[in-house]
């Protein structure tokens, strides 16, 4: 510890407060809460304790020097620290990480705000979740739409000049042509908040008393609309795979062998199953964490498993009630959340497995922790791309996936398309562990040329058959064939079908903005079906304007429209 930071510490009162470490280049590295900051920060410097946790050690290593921010009282503390973390995201403070990226809804804060579903949190708007499901998810927009009738996609109030296919299906209340006012419209968009808060009860009982009354009226047909409504909310509500007491809005967390996770109940329906890698911290962190610095929406109830008084204390106004279950219900929903975390300690160690598995079978030089696969797509050699995905311990990093245009190559040529993606992959980026490629011998020689050209000798790869699905080597050992069910074969399937599907979408989207907009659409007398006639056959506008009169007869198969089209190309 440097005299600076030393003289600082020494300063520091016995109040309650935050504080903020900083590294020798003044970055903040981390942030922390006290009930007695002096004492607090004082711990982070004794010898036992960095003997005992090694974060600690690691942290007072980094700190140069500090500052610190007095307040009143824990709540304060709690809620300064969430915001400080969420602003700078320390390193040290980064301790909850999503095992994958889940779903929200969220409310747009628009004029008429509209709903919708998105795995981002950037944007402005309210958000609901994480949810589990998709599934789940779209089938309950779908149900909030039919009840509250709110817009799902952008009308574009100023160029809109008719209603949309949503309104026709009683989906959307048409704001955009006058067909609701504004103040019907939020109250409309305040019950589908109340709804997604957990409030289902009382939208219930609004829906069936209109039924009843509709019914009453003789306005069978109307009353009809809302019974379906609510036998739709029947069947999302069965379709759950855990029991949940009516009414009930709750979250349950259980930590364990480093993960946790947590049941979001809203309304009585379990609407997320949620696993977090957390290898640092404790039941009160994960709360801070996850309701604070990340700001999802709190619930009334939090049943937690090991939450001591004084952990509770920051937190007292912002629950009804954070504890251990009070009954057998949440306690059969606690002990399930522990099963899931079993269960993700499985999957992880069978993916571990198998790539201890694959380091033996396919006799690599290193234990294959990062994979990547790359396949080739093009369409008889029109906009040729190529796919990288990458797998980290036996599951697919998206972040890390990448697409290539090969410009280079006219003509349909797989083999040349390999090299140049190889080239240009491995030319500025590290190696991986293991290298797939989606192919046999061909594909693989192809692969070795350019890696020999890069002076790159240590690179495992290997190959894999359309045939038989046999697994394919550079070298001269023969093709290896496993069974389908075989661990180190589903990992290898799972990582070829990722390139393909990675690749097939790349080029389908540059195959459709292709027939969207090219030189062609300035021709006169060429409509769209002309237009893809002619880039089928032709590939390009340069092909087309060096085209024979035959040939576009034979495309066009009229005389008169061929003839206009050679002078515009001759005059243009």
């Amino acid at each position: 510890m440097n005299d600076k930071l030393l003289d600082k510490i020494k300063l520091l009162p016995d109040l309650p407060g935050i504080y903020i470490f900083k590294n020798e280049k003044d970055e903040i590295i981390y942030v922390g809460k006290a009930i007695k900051l002096k004492k607090r920060v004082y711990s982070y410097f004794r010898v036992s304790n960095q003997n005992k946790y090694e974060k600690v050690r690691r942290i007072a290593e980094e700190t140069q020097n500090m500052d610190f921010i007095v307040v009143q009282n824990e709540n304060e503390a709690l809620v300064l620290e969430a915001n400080l973390i969420y602003e700078n995201k320390p390193v040290y403070n980064i301790m909850m990480k999503d095992t994958r990226r889940y779903p929200y809804i969220r409310i747009t804060d628009e004029k008429f705000p509209r709903i919708d579903i998105t795995r981002n949190r950037g944007e402005s708007g309210i958000y609901f979740g994480p949810y589990t499901s998709m599934w789940l998810v779209k089938k309950l927009v779908e149900l909030l739409q039919r009840i509250f009738q709110i817009c799902r996609y952008d009308c574009n109030y100023a160029k809109k000049n008719r209603v949309c296919f949503f309104y026709h299906l009683k989906m959307c209340s048409a704001p955009c042509q006058g067909k609701i006012s504004r103040e019907d419209y939020m109250k409309n968009v305040d019950g589908l908040k109340r709804f997604l808060d957990g409030d289902t009860f009382q939208v219930r009982e609004e829906l069936e008393r209109r039924m009843y009354k509709l019914a009453d009226n003789l306005q069978f047909e109307q009353a009809k609309n809302i019974r379906d409504i609510l036998s739709n909310m029947d069947i999302l509500y069965t379709n759950q795979a855990v029991e949940v007491d009516d009414g009930v809005n709750l979250d349950l967390i259980a930590i364990s062998s480093g993960l946790a996770a947590l049941f979001s109940v809203r309304g009585g329906m379990l609407l997320g199953k949620l696993i977090f890698d957390f290898n640092d911290g404790t039941i009160s962190d994960f709360i801070t964490q996850f309701y604070y610095v990340k700001k999802h929406k709190r619930p009334p109830l939090c049943i937690v498993d090991g939450i001591s008084q004084r952990e509770k204390r920051p937190f007292k106004g912002d629950f009804k009630y954070l504890g251990k279950p009070r009954n057998k219900s949440e306690e059969r929903l606690l002990m399930i959340a522990y099963e899931n975390i079993n269960e993700e300690i499985k999957i992880r160690l069978s993916s571990t497995q198998s790539i201890k598995n694959a380091k033996e079978i396919l006799g690599l030089s290193k234990l294959p922790k990062r994979i990547e696969g790359i396949d080739i797509s093009h369409t008889q050699g029109l906009y040729t791309v190529a796919s990288l995905v990458t797998f980290v311990n036996g599951k697919p990093d998206k972040n890390e996936y990448r697409r290539y245009r090969i410009a280079n190559v006219e003509k349909p040529d797989d083999f040349l398309s390999m090299e140049t993606v190889i080239k240009r992959r491995y030319s500025k980026h590290p190696t991986p562990d293991l290298l797939f490629i989606d192919g046999g011998e061909p594909q693989l020689r192809a692969v070795k040329k350019a890696l020999e050209e890069l002076n790159i000798t240590n690179l495992d790869f290997i190959g894999l058959a359309k045939e038989r699905e046999e697994i394919v080597f550079p070298d001269k050992r023969k093709r290896l064939y496993l069974e389908p069910d075989h661990p180190v074969k589903r990992l290898i399937v799972s990582i070829r079908d990722e390139t393909h599907r990675f690749a097939v979408n790349y080029h389908r989207v540059l195959r459709e903005r292709r027939y969207k907009k090219s030189r062609i659409d300035a021709i006169p007398g060429i409509g769209p079906k002309r237009k893809k006639m002619l880039l089928e056959k032709f590939k390009s506008f340069k092909r087309l304007s060096t085209a024979t009169e035959e040939e576009l007869l034979e495309v066009l198969n009229n005389r008169k429209v061929v003839e206009d089209l050679i002078n515009w190309l001759h005059n243009n």
